[in-house]
């Protein structure tokens, strides 16, 4: 039996040391071994969903069919994949004002693995992102001539504007009008249409979720609209994109909204579109679209002041809204 001492109490608690060491770093080790191919999973999962490129594609779609003349940018941003396998990416908002782009907001998506993922807009400075209302010509129910929702003295404030501005001019029309139809008259101005809202069968095929009436002579329903068409690769890659409606883009456009309708309808659940989308009523809207034609019944435009006052004799437009104006940045003629 070997006798007790110093040394030999040394090498012993020496040897414990370098064991339990040992053992830490092996843990860690081990540890480590298990977030890399953790984080690797589930990078390897969020890429092969392609859920980063495919939530930014679809959210600025929702984006542009609800919000009149606002769209995402091109670009975004994306941060790392959490251990919890959340991801946020942001892309501003843009509003085209004559021949021009500006930043008013910014989108934010909140991509999550093993939950819903979240979408929001914000717009600093202003209670809402788009303060234009269309209201239907007739309603639905009842057959009863509607009015417009008209803000004050448009009309004049346009008129006092210096010809040097381009402007952004919301309106309704008195009557339901064929997209072609309103794209064949506004043709004739030198101004360029960004969106039209469209009637897809509300209180007739559905209910909407929401309306509101401006007084006892206008009904406005939740905003759906065209806009100038969106494509993408199979890598949802946002790969084509239409700026504004004219008699060569319409038919195009029109088409492009219908595929991506389909896209969603086909492909991602109803909980996808209308929780997480906010696209109530799609597949209704669809079918509308798709067997009755585009139906519009107003329009956002923009373009030099001088064009938007000649809208003024117009007999069917009412309810008449002035948006955002800007120094002039408009080519004559530009269609």
């Amino acid at each position: 039996m070997t006798e007790w001492n110093k040394d030999l109490e040394k090498r012993i608690l020496t040897k414990s040391r370098f064991t339990l060491t040992f053992r830490i770093l092996r843990i860690l080790l081990v540890i480590f071994l298990i977030n890399c191919g953790y984080m690797f999973l589930i990078n390897f999962i969020a890429e092969k969903l392609n859920m980063t490129k495919e939530n930014a594609y679809y959210t600025k779609l929702a984006t542009e069919w609800t919000v009149p003349n606002v769209r995402g940018d091109f670009q975004f941003e994306k941060e790392e994949l959490t251990v919890f396998g959340t991801q946020k990416l942001s892309y501003n908002l843009l509003k085209r004002v004559g021949n021009g782009e500006k930043v008013i907001g910014q989108a934010t998506v909140m991509n999550r693995l093993a939950s819903p993922s979240t979408f929001s807009l914000s717009h600093p400075g202003q209670k809402q992102l788009s303060e234009f209302s269309f209201s239907l010509p007739i309603d639905p129910h009842t057959g009863r001539k509607l009015e417009g929702n008209a803000w004050s003295n448009v009309w004049g404030t346009l008129s006092m504007l210096p010809e040097g501005t381009v402007g952004e001019l919301a309106f309704s029309t008195t009557s339901f009008m064929e997209s072609k139809e309103l794209i064949d008259f506004l043709g004739k101005y030198d101004l360029h249409v960004l969106w039209m809202p469209l009637y897809t069968g509300e209180f007739v095929d559905y209910e909407p979720y929401v309306s509101t009436r401006g007084g006892d002579n206008s009904l406005m329903v939740p905003h759906f609209g065209l806009t100038g068409g969106n494509d993408r690769s199979e890598s949802f890659h946002e790969s084509y994109r239409i700026l504004w409606l004219n008699e060569e883009s319409l038919s195009e456009s029109e088409e492009l909204m219908l595929k991506n309708m389909e896209d969603l309808l086909t492909n991602k659940s109803k909980s996808y579109y209308e929780q997480f989308l906010g696209l109530g009523h799609l597949e209704e809207k669809y079918e509308y679209l798709k067997n009755n034609g585009f139906i519009v019944y107003g329009a956002v435009v923009t373009g030099p002041v001088k064009e938007l006052l000649k809208l003024q004799d117009v007999s069917f437009i009412q309810g008449e809204q002035l948006g955002e104006v800007e120094l002039w940045n408009w080519k004559p003629d530009n269609k």
